[in-house]
């Protein structure tokens, strides 16, 4: 009698459990891509195009579409950029399909010899949002420059934490390590792989190949 109710209990508990189990979701592999098209306007002034695809392993493609424009202007160390966002998503996320975001960037970046200290600070305003629209981005980077390895500019890592306004939590954390290839005076490729975790949104873990061309017009 003891043995029965002993396994009723063990058998209750373990269906107790499936359901949270089956509710974490899997770690997507994708694939980050991004072109970033570089016109100066004055000294230190320019104006940059994006188009942003991102495709995944488990998720309908492509996940995550956008087009943007930033205004980016260089003063000393300092980097101050304020940008326009339209992207639309292909997965639920717990946010809007297709969204509009106003973005404000401020970066401060020293170089020492070989190396360079970057800390980025991004504020995003989700247009038209119904519930707070505000989220926050803070970012340290180290680099390390490779000026005798070929078409390897330099090295890096970073990582970034989010904090979403609605939600009053830090919710998000990326982490990236990759290089830079410099393809001609005018274009540059970076090849870099992150890791994204995710309190909020699905998938909650993303492994990705990223890929940004950077191309300077004259």
């Amino acid at each position: 009698m003891i043995a029965a109710v002993r396994i009723g209990l063990l058998a209750a508990a373990v269906l107790a459990a499936a359901p949270a189990v089956a509710s974490v979701p899997d770690p997507d592999a994708q694939l980050w891509t991004e072109a970033d098209l570089i016109g100066a306007l004055a000294t230190n002034t320019a104006l940059t195009g994006i188009l942003i695809g991102r495709f995944g392993r488990d998720l309908p493609n492509p996940t995550l579409t956008a087009l943007g424009v930033d205004l980016s202007q260089r003063v000393g160390d300092w980097t101050f950029e304020a940008g326009l966002r339209h992207q639309a998503v292909a997965h639920s996320t717990g946010g809007p399909s297709i969204s509009g975001l106003a973005i404000a960037v401020v970066t401060y970046s020293r170089t020492f010899v070989r190396s360079t200290i970057a800390i980025r600070s991004r504020i995003d305003n989700t247009l038209h949002s119904s519930g707070n629209p505000w989220r926050f981005r803070i970012r340290g980077e180290y680099r390390w420059a490779l000026p005798t390895a070929g078409p390897i500019s330099y090295v890096f890592i970073n990582d970034e934490a989010l904090y979403q306004g609605s939600a009053r939590e830090w919710f998000r954390n990326r982490a990236q390590t990759g290089m830079d290839f410099a393809l001609g005076k005018r274009s540059d490729l970076l090849l870099y792989y992150q890791r994204q975790s995710d309190r909020l949104s699905t998938p909650s873990h993303i492994h990705a190949l990223g890929l940004t061309l950077y191309v300077n017009l004259e």
